[in-house]
């Protein structure tokens, strides 16, 4: 039976811009399954794409503070039907999405986290489901449901599930919020007042932190191109669009003295606003060092002279000896037996031996060969590894071996427990595929004489191309860069996200089935729900010893990807109460994007 719903006036505030979207008509159906099927006007299109900028806008203004720059990447709006069932089981609703994203919406849209925003009432008290350090795999998303009229609303909850998929966890009543001590308020409360949070708590800071250092997701450090981002170039951004020379935020925020709020130009005589090349609005000079390398497989970059931006971060071509000789370098890093076990089982852990070569379920015996490269033994360390379980054995002396196991339903690669890959097993010998292979028969391995291009000037890199010394230009290192050719004027365009996480995001809106607005409700408590953890890498090199730790282990180019200690974890549930409202900075770096899906 059809029904036709009255006519309403919708006003939407979004950073100081009123719009009105006037005589909203919505038909609505009810089907023999009690299903609410929305049918939205030609206009409501245009509404859904300010409500959607909206939201951009406040979520943006949220995860600043904490160095965390949220862009929007792509709006799925389902306007003829859904693409999944959306059911009121929160839990179901979610794994249908995420299901939908890597099937549906990765292929062709680019981003590392997805929203899902619906008008279905979810079960009980619960407004938002995520999975816990999910950021860059396959969970790395969410769902919403559309609580309120006001978008801060459902800002805030995009934000606090964000959150979960950022490693971290509610607020407990000791973390501060501004100038009080107080779990709610803040954005990782378990539940929000009538007032909604607008800061991160102390606690979540501390724990976004020990998220990027020890996980390192690296989608988040993948800058979107300027064409990519939805809803084209805005000035007071804080990110550098097509016509600007620099953006340092909106006229309030902005502190950047070398850069025109207002106009988003360079002031005068000023060469850049921003970068790890430019210091007091001037390019530093050719061969200033803005990267310096973190480990025997690192490579160091130097300022080129001539941009604020410093070199992309490059690594030394895989193969060339690490650590003292006793690994090889392997993709930025030198793996070892004993690193890994330290990530697996904590600092205090310890290399012990080497079993089986299985790769799956089953285990498979090891040829002679092969032995070093199997399933990685460990002593010592946390009760439990990072994948909260394990198998261990007792030797002949008494000794425990430790062997960290997966669950089939958890996101962790199925060779997580073995010895990793490129770690050294002989002599040009490196483990792949849990084999122990000759480094010259391996394609990810380069060729012994590829730095010989570069005319002694500098070295090959990961991309087999030339890594210049200090004043030395590309491709091949053989022209000094004090001896290229000078335009007249050098305007020097920054990306000011350089040293900020980038969370690129993809909206999907579905306006076919469910109301876009419903009154505000009051929530509960948290339910508990599954487990998920964001997948370590391997930190790969070639230490043997068993028990005892390396005195001077090589860093890999960038953080160590070690996951941190995971008791089992848990889904989170956002959720709403009518409790009195509470109150709610780390160095930028940059995050992914993020897709919103609306429905």
């Amino acid at each position: 039976m059809y029904h036709q719903a009255a006519l309403h006036t919708m006003v939407v505030s979004c950073d100081g811009i009123i719009e009105d979207i006037s005589s909203v008509l919505w038909k609505t159906v009810l089907d023999s399954h009690s299903t609410t099927v929305i049918y939205p006007p030609d206009n409501s299109l245009s509404f859904l794409g300010i409500l959607t900028l909206c939201l951009h806008a406040a979520l943006f203004q949220l995860y600043r503070p904490v160095g965390v720059r949220v862009m929007l990447v792509g709006v799925d709006i389902w306007s003829y039907r859904d693409q999944i069932v959306v059911s009121t089981n929160p839990e179901l609703t979610l794994g249908r999405f995420l299901e939908w994203r890597q099937r549906n919406l990765l292929p062709r849209t680019k981003h590392d986290n997805a929203q899902f925003i619906t008008g279905v009432d979810f079960d009980g008290s619960t407004v938002g489901l995520a999975n816990t350090n999910a950021m860059c795999t396959s969970n790395s998303g969410a769902v919403n449901e559309d609580h309120n009229t006001n978008p801060i609303g459902v800002a805030s909850t995009i934000a606090h599930e964000m959150g979960h998929n950022l490693g971290l966890s509610h607020d407990a009543e000791n973390c501060v919020c501004g100038s009080l001590i107080s779990k709610k308020g803040c954005i990782m409360a378990e539940s929000v007042g009538l007032v909604y949070p607008q800061m991160f708590s102390s606690c979540s800071q501390e724990q976004l932190s020990r998220f990027l250092e020890e996980v390192n997701p690296a989608c988040l450090l993948d800058i979107p191109s300027t064409n990519r981002i939805h809803g084209g170039p805005v000035c007071g951004n804080a990110f550098l669009e097509p016509g600007e020379e620099c953006d340092c935020g909106t006229l309030e925020e902005c502190k950047n003295p070398c850069c025109n709020a207002t106009t988003c130009k360079l002031k005068a005589g000023a060469q850049c606003a921003e970068g790890q090349c430019c210091q007091n609005c001037q390019l530093k000079p050719t061969g200033s060092i803005c990267r310096p390398k973190t480990g025997d497989c690192d490579l160091p970059e130097y300022c080129t002279g001539f941009s604020a931006s410093c070199p992309t971060d490059a690594y030394t071509q895989n193969g060339l000896p690490c650590n003292y000789g006793k690994g090889y370098c392997y993709n930025g890093q030198c793996p070892s037996r004993q690193e890994h076990c330290k990530r697996l089982w904590g600092p205090d852990a310890c290399f012990y031996l080497h079993g089986n070569c299985r790769k799956s379920l089953f285990s498979q015996r090891c040829l002679s060969r092969d032995q070093s490269c199997g399933t990685l033994f460990c002593s010592g360390g946390w009760e439990f590894p990072v994948t909260s379980r394990k198998l261990f054995y007792k030797v002949g002396n008494g000794d425990i071996c430790n062997e960290a196991t997966m669950n089939p339903e958890d996101n962790y690669p199925a060779d997580l427990g073995m010895v990793p890959t490129g770690t050294k097993c002989g002599n040009n010998m490196v483990c792949y595929d849990q084999r122990c292979q000759d480094i010259k028969n391996l394609k990810a391995y380069g060729t012994n004489d590829c730095s010989a291009k570069c005319n002694n000037h500098g070295v090959c890199n990961h991309e087999s191309k030339c890594h210049c010394d200090p004043g030395w230009a590309q491709p091949f290192c053989d022209v000094q860069q004090s001896e290229l050719p000078k335009g007249i004027v050098h305007v020097m365009l920054v990306d000011p996200h350089i040293d900020a996480l980038i969370v690129s995001v993809c909206v999907a809106a579905s306006l076919y089935f469910n109301p876009l607005f419903r009154s505000s409700s009051t929530r509960g408590s948290p339910r508990l729900g599954t487990t998920h953890i964001s997948q370590p890498t391997f930190v790969e090199s070639s230490a043997t010893q068993a028990c005892k730790p390396l005195s001077s282990p090589a860093r890999p180019h960038a953080a160590a990807l070690k996951p941190s200690r995971a008791a089992p974890e848990v889904s989170f549930h956002f959720d709403l109460t009518a409790t009195a409202p509470g109150c709610c900075s780390h160095t930028e770096t940059n995050i992914a994007s993020v897709t919103f899906i609306i429905i």
